[in-house]
C-alpha cells in the first residue's frame, strides 16, 4: 500500500470528530424548532432577467466588483438575500449576519463543500484527465477526494517547522527584490513606476515558486525574460481574471464555447505544461544531488509531496501559484500602503525591526522572528482595513435555517465575514487604523480588541480554512520587514478608493510609492 492509497484509512479517523460536533449542532437546531422558519422563496431576491441586465454593458453592475455589488444588494434587500443563478448555475444565498455564519460552519460536516471554480473543475476533469483523474486538487476538489488530500498536506503546511528552512532564501529573495527597487525608481522623486504592481507579484511569484517547486527562476533581476518562468507568472494572473468572468459573473460558457471559456482552456494548459517542466528539472536536480553523494534533507515542502505522490506535488505547487501570487502581492501592497499613510505606525514597525535586524542586510530566522508582535499586528489590522474579499463559500449538506428562513441542502452559501470588519459595531473606530487593538495589554496580557465571533476570517474557518495561511505569513512578514528596515515609505498620491473587489482585493490604483533610503 503506497502512501496516498493509505490516506482513505486515516480520513475515517480525522473525520469521526467532526461529525460528532455536526451532530450535536444539528441536535441543538431542532430544539429552536418553536421559531417560526418562512420558506426559502421568500427570502428576498432580484428578479432573474433584472439581475442578468444588471451587469451587461451599461448596466448597474457592468463594472462593479464584487464587494461594491454586495454592498449595493445589502442596502436594498437587507442582511440575507437570493442571487440568482443563471446558465448552469445555482441560486446562492448571502449572508451578512454572524448568526448564519457560526449555522453554517456548525453545519458544514466532515467534508466542508464549497462552491468552486466550475470552469477550472471542467477543464481538469474533461481536458486533462491525465493528470487530474488522479485529484482535482486542494481548490476544487470535493468530498472524501478533498478529504484525502487535505489529510496529506496538512501536516506539511500546518506546521511552523515545516517553513523553518525557508527563512534564509527567503530574505536573500528580498534582498534581490531591494536591489531591483533602487534600479526601478526615479533618481530625482524616489517613486517607482506606476506598475509597481507588476513588481510586487514577481517577488510574491519567486517565492511562491521557491516553495512550490523548489527553484529560483530569477524573474525579479536576474533574469526576467526567463520565458517559462513568465509563462507561468501570467497564467496565474490570468486564470484569476477568467474564472471571475465565467464562473461569478453571468456567462453562457456551458451552453457554449465563447471566447472567454477558449482562452481560459489554453491558459490552464499552458501553465499546467510549464509546471510539468519545473516539476521534471526540479526532480532531476535532487537525483543528481543523491547520486553525487550530497546529503538530500528531504524537508522541504516539494520534497515532502513528492514521498507521497509526484501527480500529488504538481497539483499542490500550481494551486499555491494560482491562489498566492495576486492575493499575496496585493495584501503586500496593502501594507506598505497603510504604513505609508500612517507614518508614526511605520516608525512604530521599524523601532521594533531594528532591535532584531542590526544592518539593512540582515538576514530573517526563525529565531529572530519569534518576537515582532507589532509586525504581526500591522498586517493583522491591515487586513481588516482593506479586506481582501468578501468572504467564504460554503454549501450545507442538509436543510439549516438562516435568519428565520430555510435554505435547502445543496444551496451555496456565501458568508460575508469580511464586511463585518469595517462595521462599527464590531470594531470601534473602523475607519482607524489601529494596530494597537491586536496587542496584549502587558499588565493584564489581554488584547485591546477582543474580535467577536465570526467577524474577523481573512483566510476562512474550520477544516477547509486557507492551507497557505502559515506561508502567506512568512512571506508577507519577511518582506515587510526588509523593505521597512531599508526605506522610508511614503505615498504621495490619491488613496482614497486604491481597492477593487473580485475574487479577491485587487489593486485600483497606481502604487508610486517612494522608497527613501535609510541609513545604516
Amino acid at each position: 500500500m503506497n502512501a496516498w492509497q493509505s490516506l482513505t484509512r486515516r480520513v475515517a479517523v480525522a473525520t469521526g470528530p467532526l461529525r460528532s460536533v455536526r451532530s450535536a449542532s444539528a441536535q441543538a437546531q431542532v430544539k429552536v424548532e418553536d421559531v417560526e422558519v418562512r420558506p426559502f422563496s421568500e427570502v428576498p431576491r432580484p428578479g432573474k432577467l433584472q439581475f442578468m441586465r444588471s451587469f451587461m454593458p451599461g448596466g448597474e453592475f457592468s463594472e462593479a466588483s464584487v464587494f461594491d455589488f454586495s454592498m449595493v444588494m445589502r442596502q436594498r434587500y437587507g442582511d440575507i438575500f437570493v442571487q440568482p443563478g443563471m446558465f448552469g448555475r445555482k441560486d446562492t444565498v448571502v449572508t451578512y449576519s454572524t448568526s448564519d455564519i457560526a449555522t453554517v460552519f456548525r453545519n458544514e460536516g466532515a467534508w466542508p463543500r464549497r462552491e468552486t471554480f466550475d470552469s477550472i473543475v471542467y477543464f481538469r476533469e474533461h481536458i486533462r484527465p491525465d493528470v487530474y483523474g488522479y485529484s482535482l486538487g486542494l481548490a476544487t476538489a470535493q468530498a472524501e477526494d478533498w478529504g484525502k488530500i487535505r489529510s496529506a498536506v496538512n501536516p506539511i503546511f500546518m506546521q511552523p517547522k515545516g517553513l523553518q528552512m525557508y527563512f534564509e532564501p527567503l530574505s536573500n529573495i528580498n534582498n534581490e527584490f531591494i536591489e531591483r527597487i533602487k534600479e526601478i525608481r526615479d533618481p530625482r522623486t524616489l517613486e517607482v513606476p506606476a506598475n509597481f504592481v507588476d513588481e510586487l507579484q514577481r517577488l510574491i511569484f519567486e517565492s511562491l515558486n521557491l516553495i512550490a517547486f523548489d527553484r529560483q527562476t530569477g524573474i525579479i533581476r536576474r533574469n526576467r525574460d526567463n520565458p517559462d518562468a513568465l509563462t507561468l507568472f501570467r497564467t496565474s494572473r490570468d486564470i484569476l481574471s477568467y474564472s471571475f468572468k465565467l464562473d461569478m459573473q453571468p456567462s453562457m460558457w456551458k451552453l457554449v464555447s465563447t471566447p472567454t471559456y477558449r482562452k481560459m482552456m489554453r491558459t490552464l494548459n499552458e501553465s499546467l505544461d510549464v509546471a510539468q517542466r519545473f516539476l521534471a528539472e526540479s526532480q532531476q536536480v535532487l537525483e543528481e544531488r543523491r547520486k553525487a553523494g550530497e546529503q538530500v534533507s528531504g524537508s522541504s515542502m516539494l520534497q515532502r509531496l513528492l514521498a507521497i505522490d509526484p501527480k500529488l506535488a504538481l497539483i499542490i505547487g500550481l494551486d499555491i501559484l494560482f491562489a498566492g501570487v495576486d492575493a499575496t502581492a496585493t495584501l503586500l501592497s496593502a501594507v506598505l500602503l497603510t504604513l505609508a499613510l500612517h507614518p508614526a505606525k511605520q516608525q512604530k514597525l521599524r523601532e521594533e525591526l531594528l532591535k532584531i535586524m542590526p544592518t539593512k542586510e540582515s538576514l530573517l530566522s526563525e529565531d529572530t522572528m519569534k518576537d515582532m508582535p507589532y509586525l504581526r499586528a500591522v498586517i493583522k489590522e491591515t487586513l481588516r482595513y482593506y479586506p481582501n474579499g468578501l468572504g467564504t463559500m460554503r454549501t450545507c449538506p442538509d436543510n439549516v435555517t438562516l435568519s428565520g428562513y430555510n435554505v435547502p441542502k445543496g444551496t451555496p452559501v456565501l458568508l460575508a465575514a469580511n464586511a463585518m470588519m469595517k462595521d462599527p459595531a464590531y470594531y470601534p473606530q473602523p475607519e482607524e487604523f489601529l494596530p494597537e487593538r491586536w496587542l496584549r495589554d502587558p499588565q493584564s496580557g489581554k488584547r485591546q480588541q477582543v474580535s467577536p465571533p465570526f467577524t474577523f476570517l481573512p483566510f476562512g474557518f474550520g477544516p477547509r480554512q486557507c492551507i497557505g495561511k502559515r506561508v502567506v505569513d512568512l512571506e508577507v512578514e519577511t518582506s515587510v520587514a526588509k523593505l521597512i528596515r531599508n526605506f522610508q515609505v511614503e505615498f504621495l498620491h490619491d488613496a482614497s478608493k486604491p481597492y477593487k473587489t473580485l475574487f479577491v482585493m485587487q489593486p485600483a490604483i497606481d502604487f508610486r510609492f517612494k522608497f527613501t533610503d535609510l541609513p545604516e
